[in-house]
């Protein structure tokens, strides 16, 4: 008979030995890395699938494709032995883009999902097939996010699993509908596996096709394209917007900025700007492209860094910035408002032309002064935009507002960007203070 000790001790052990009876392997799941949305309507999306081509097509196709073939079996042996792997991938790829789902022409929306392949990351498994690409995507269509994932598990064979999501792309067409970019962020908040820290970018066009990019120095493009956002050494672009962020400025109904991203090539993306979302409109009213968007950075004081290009004495310099702190302060609170931005930038000589010698303190205050009326235009110009053309606030003065003189803000936070414009009728002084801290290892190069 087994002592009453060890009988509560056996009992204890029992819920420590089913530690594994619902495991699944790896091979059986469907991670997604990467998510594109657009619109369904989109006339990208509207190619023939492959079951409405005709015979004589494909016939057709194919004999032009056999006389583009080499005529000799060497040939053939010695351009497929110099075809590269990449080139493989891309050529399967665009055969089977936005072929693998089919579209009722009355669905709002197409979701496109990037698939990790687990097998391919086995060293073994990747000797035996050096062909098998890293991801898979998979698209459809449909009304909403759950309705096309579900779909999308017949044709994934195992349910998807988002624990290992990167990023979320959607199209700028999309996000310049009224309230679409904001309801169609609710799954992303509301499912319990999401991770606040996933990223949200705009694509310039179809955001599905980003998810075929195929870099050079990444396996999956997903993970390319959130490595991208991740880049802090550039001012004409944002901090990496995340799903949190997002909620946090949907809640207080805030206007924010959305990295915004375009398509160079087959293989690389662009990131140079950032798109203006309206938190009154409830959609992406325009972008800010360039020193448009360094303007912000400027205001903000981001953890950014980067490079402003000037000309003194009809010689370029270059230089770069290496710490910016900013400070806006209410000068009068008779309307209109009037407020002061104050600017102070460390920066250092990063490319010289000319025989300017960066020393001398006659040169140093021609450089400080330059560099100071370029900031100074940039951001004036910012300001500009947003106010005449945009009429948006993502440079924090309703922020400011809410933090410093909560009493004059909720008196007038209705009628800020719209109503009264209080925003756009706002006096914004800008004062620019730069100092010049490394001219490099020489003074001057020749």
């Amino acid at each position: 008979m087994i002592p009453y000790k060890k009988l509560i001790f056996l009992i204890c052990c029992l819920p420590l030995t089913a530690g594994c009876w619902d495991n699944l392997e790896v091979e059986d799941r469907s991670f997604v890395t990467g998510i594109a949305i657009d619109l369904a309507t989109n006339k990208d999306n509207n190619k023939p699938a492959p079951s409405e081509e005709s015979a004589a097509e494909r016939d057709s196709q194919g004999q032009q494709q056999q006389s583009n073939q080499p005529s000799s079996g060497q040939e053939r042996i010695k351009q497929n032995q110099n075809e590269s792997s990449l080139q493989t991938d891309e050529r399967v790829l665009n055969y089977e883009k936005d072929e693998d789902y089919e579209q009722n022409d009355n669905n709002k929306f197409k979701l496109t999902q990037q698939l990790l392949n687990p097998s391919t990351f086995s060293s073994q498994q990747n000797t035996n097939n050096s062909n098998a690409t890293s991801f898979r995507n998979l698209s459809q269509t449909g009304d909403t996010i759950i309705e096309m994932n579900r779909d999308m598990i017949k044709q994934a064979g195992s349910r998807t699993n988002v624990t290992h999501l990167n990023i979320v792309l959607f199209s700028e067409a999309l996000a310049k509908e009224e309230y679409l970019f904001a309801d169609l962020m609710d799954i992303f908040l509301r499912e319990k596996e999401m991770l606040r820290s996933v990223k949200i970018a705009i694509t310039e066009d179809q955001s599905s096709d980003y998810l075929s990019i195929l870099p050079e120095n990444e396996k999956i493009p997903s993970k390319y394209l959130s490595k991208v956002l991740e880049n802090k050494s550039t001012l004409d672009i944002a901090q990496p917007l995340t799903v949190g962020n997002v909620q946090s400025y949907l809640l207080m109904n805030r206007s924010f900025i959305i990295p915004f991203i375009s398509q160079v090539n087959t293989t690389t993306v662009n990131y140079d700007g950032v798109s203006v979302y309206s938190g009154i409109k409830n959609k992406v009213v325009g972008n800010l492209i360039g020193d448009e968007a360094k303007g912000v950075n400027f205001i903000q004081s981001k953890n950014q860094t980067g490079t402003i290009n000037t000309k003194l004495d009809d010689h370029d310099v270059t230089f770069e910035i290496l710490n910016i702190q900013s400070k806006i302060s209410l000068k009068d609170k008779k309307m209109p408002l009037q407020f002061d931005i104050k600017i102070d930038v460390a920066s250092g000589v990063a490319e010289q032309y000319g025989h300017l010698d960066v020393m001398k303190e006659e040169n140093y205050q021609k450089l400080k002064s330059t560099l100071e009326k370029e900031i100074k235009e940039i951001t004036e110009h910012t300001i500009s935009i947003l106010q005449n053309e945009l009429y948006t606030d993502v440079i924090g003065l309703n922020t400011y507002l809410y933090e410093k003189h909560y009493p004059l803000w909720k008196s007038i936070k209705e009628e800020w960007e719209e109503g009264q414009h209080y925003f756009i009728k706002s006096d914004i002084q800008v004062d620019v203070n730069a100092t010049i801290e490394k001219p490099g290892n020489i003074i001057k190069s020749h």
